[in-house]
């Protein structure tokens, strides 16, 4: 059985053709599924949630890849909001 898929795609960051393997791909979608997260949800999404105990239930982003891994996804995703509010 052959398996055949379009593994390019636009980058709405840079418009230029990207593979959907390479590691700019993978930053860009991290950062547009960021956005579509609400303020509690990117909130656990980077600092992690701790239960009625104080016990960690989800490490995050910071605790799992480190503060500066915080810092390159906010900028991301500040970015992202720049190129689609130019784009309106």
């Amino acid at each position: 059985m052959t398996y055949s898929r379009d593994t390019e795609v636009t980058s709405e960051l840079t418009g230029q053709t990207v593979s959907t393997w390479s590691e700019e791909w993978r930053i860009e979608t991290e950062a547009r599924t960021v956005l579509k997260m609400s303020k509690q949800e990117r909130d656990v999404f980077f600092n992690g949630r701790k239960d009625e105990n104080g016990r960690t239930v989800d490490r995050g982003v910071i605790g799992i890849r480190g503060s500066k891994a915080v810092e390159d996804i906010k900028a991301m995703v500040e970015r992202l909001q720049e190129v689609r509010s130019r784009s309106k």
